[in-house]
């Protein structure tokens, strides 16, 4: 055969390289589309007779690896990774509940999951409650014969409170409701799925990620709650792509070191912070202080969480505490491997009425500093030079 021209030889795939080994971490595989033998070939992949991946919004290597791996992580039948963590909420809120059904709300949930339910979804019909998930008893209060859902957060943002996730469990199961647990603060503290969950979700471009590099969230659950959630995902575009499945596959393979220093540097920190006469209060569930710490010291295994909330006093008070910090910057994200902060008030529950705050305990000073991996000396030395712009 007469060999192809030179424009031809640019445009053609190169051959994949042959060899018997095999790479020791994951490759990273960009296509977004896969060749077929045969119209037979195509339906035994769609009818799963035969592996394989067709277009990558449905799936990929590398999001078939990242959801292998988060749904043993949390001991679950199965996972699904999304293009970011509220992409997880939406698709098991899209696939979990229809026009004239609710969904029963933990007070003090992040508020863009709020916004989610109460702007968005409620325009299709879909209601909602709240309850307090540290306080089971109000679950039962909030529960209503439409209520097809209950979404809680293992730790609250951003005062860090610990729901009594067993408790909800088997309060939403006798109301035949699915409970969802946004896990996002706790990665390997915990595991709600044996807890009595259904699925749990991150946002992995916090913790998980851990290099504020990545945006993809994960859900990881039974079996019925993936299998409906994940064709939802797909058909509303809510799925994450190769290159941020790869990067979410490195940060994960240091996370239990990078959970188990940051769990340790804030406990140090919150027992200093206690001490400092400049701090009006200090919420951390490892502090004998917190109201759920006798919860957390037999519900959290490895630590307390990398999340430390102080309030400082007036907003004017947490902007000079915030400028005078040297390396400690004011990003309003978390779980990365260095120390952030941010200003709930401006940030995460920005929008939220004076009452709202109150309700959730937020004030215009509180600051949530997210604990990394540095020397807890270097820590305390910036945090000194905070504590002098107060005083």
């Amino acid at each position: 055969m007469q060999p192809p021209r030179l424009d031809t030889v640019c445009a053609r795939p190169a051959a994949s390289a042959p060899s018997t080994s095999k790479p020791l971490v994951p490759p990273l595989d960009l296509s977004i589309v896969y060749t077929l033998r045969s119209l037979d070939h195509v339906d035994a992949i769609y009818n799963k007779a035969e592996p394989g991946y067709i277009y990558a919004r449905d799936g990929h290597p590398n999001a078939t690896q990242l959801a292998a791996k988060i749904a043993t992580l949390e001991a679950a039948d199965a996972g699904l990774v999304c293009a970011s963590g509220m992409a997880a909420e939406a698709a098991l809120f899209l696939a979990g509940l229809g026009q004239g059904e609710d969904v029963a709300l933990s007070e003090g949930l992040y508020g863009r999951t709020v916004g989610l339910i109460t702007r968005e979804l409620a325009r299709f019909g879909v209601g909602w409650t709240s309850f307090d998930a540290t306080r089971p008893e109000t679950l039962k209060e909030a529960i209503n014969p439409r209520t097809k859902m209950v979404f809680v957060e293992t730790l609250s943002n951003p005062l860090v409170r610990l729901a009594d996730i067993s408790a909800l469990a088997e309060i939403a199961h006798s109301a035949n409701a699915t409970l969802i647990v946004d896990h996002t603060f706790a990665p390997i503290l915990c595991q709600p799925v044996k807890l009595g969950a259904d699925a749990v979700t991150h946002s992995a471009t916090k913790l998980i990620g851990g290099h504020s590099d990545l945006t993809l969230g994960l859900v990881a659950g039974t079996r019925e709650v993936l299998d409906r959630a994940t064709p939802v995902a797909s058909t509303f575009g809510l799925t994450g792509n190769p290159f941020e499945s790869w990067l979410c596959l490195r940060g994960m393979a240091t996370l239990g070191i990078r959970s188990e220093r940051s769990c340790a540097n804030a406990l140090a920190l919150a027992e200093k912070l206690e001490s400092q006469p400049a701090i009006k209060a200090v919420h951390y569930p490892g502090l004998a202080s917190h109201p759920d710490h006798a919860r957390a010291a037999t519900m959290l295994s490895g630590g307390f969480g990398t999340i430390v909330t102080i309030d400082v006093g007036e907003r004017s008070q947490a902007d000079a505490f915030i400028r005078a910090l040297e390396h400690i910057p004011f990003a309003p994200s978390l779980g990365d491997v260095a120390t952030t902060l941010s200003h709930p008030a401006t940030t995460s529950h920005r929008g939220q009425s004076p009452e709202q705050w109150a309700r959730q305990g937020i004030t215009p000073g509180l600051v949530r500093l997210s604990i990394g991996i540095e020397d807890v000396d270097d820590l305390w030395a910036d945090l000194e030079r905070g504590f002098a712009a107060l005083s």
